[in-house]
């Protein structure tokens, strides 16, 4: 166990929440855009809600480690930062679809997600130094 600060660590469960908050809306979003085709993913609906059960799963494990003050809590908390800027590079950047990922919530959630994922980032990487 990593014994830090009290605070510290609730501003980490409290950013992984909302950043997982932030992805999991963005899944939905995703899932009414027919992400699997945007993305030329296999198994339409069907494949895109299978690949999503190990994602929600380690999202919830990885707050229940943060919550443990454990490093792989820590480590889930870096991953889920990184995770917090995919929607960003991937709808707005790689794959850049005007008709798509552009409603007023959308963007709310894509560009809040860069600050929650970027914030928790920091603050749980800041333990690793």
């Amino acid at each position: 166990m990593i014994c830090h600060g009290s605070f510290k660590m609730k501003t980490i469960s409290l950013l992984y929440i909302l950043n997982a908050t932030l992805i999991i809306l963005h899944e939905i979003e995703s899932a009414y855009e027919k992400e699997w085709e945007i993305l030329k993913l296999p198994g339409k609906i069907t494949g895109f809600l299978l690949l999503h059960i190990p994602i929600i799963i380690l999202i919830f494990y990885g707050l229940i480690e943060i919550e443990k003050n454990s490093k792989i809590g820590l480590i889930f908390g870096i991953a889920m930062g990184i995770s917090g800027l995919i929607p960003f590079f991937v709808h707005k950047i790689i794959v850049r679809k005007p008709e798509h990922f552009n409603l007023k919530i959308s963007n709310i959630i894509i560009y809040s997600n860069i600050l929650t994922g970027v914030s928790l980032l920091f603050f749980s990487s800041r333990f690793f130094i």
